[in-house]
């Protein structure tokens, strides 16, 4: 039995082996893809808005005048003391 080999067998190789490296390289893609949609979630996640970051800092900002402010009579305080 001898093979006889024709064109529209090579041919068929030729595509299956390009076929099999494409499948091959959209299963990787569809894998990156996954990756960063997982990426794109983790920072979705751990982002801060402007918003919660305007609020942070008012909080900040409130403590600090309060603890300024306590330094302003403290120190009010000391220089009447000073004077007497």
């Amino acid at each position: 039995m001898e093979l006889q080999i024709s064109g529209a067998m090579i041919f068929n190789f030729v595509v299956s082996i390009a076929v099999f490296f494409g499948g091959i390289w959209f299963k990787r893609l569809d894998a990156d893809f996954k990756d960063l949609k997982a990426e794109i979630n983790k920072i979705k996640e751990t982002y801060q808005s402007k918003e919660l970051a305007n609020h942070v800092n008012k909080g900040f900002s409130n403590q600090l005048d309060r603890i300024f402010d306590k330094l302003d009579s403290i120190e009010g305080k000391l220089d009447k003391k000073a004077d007497k």
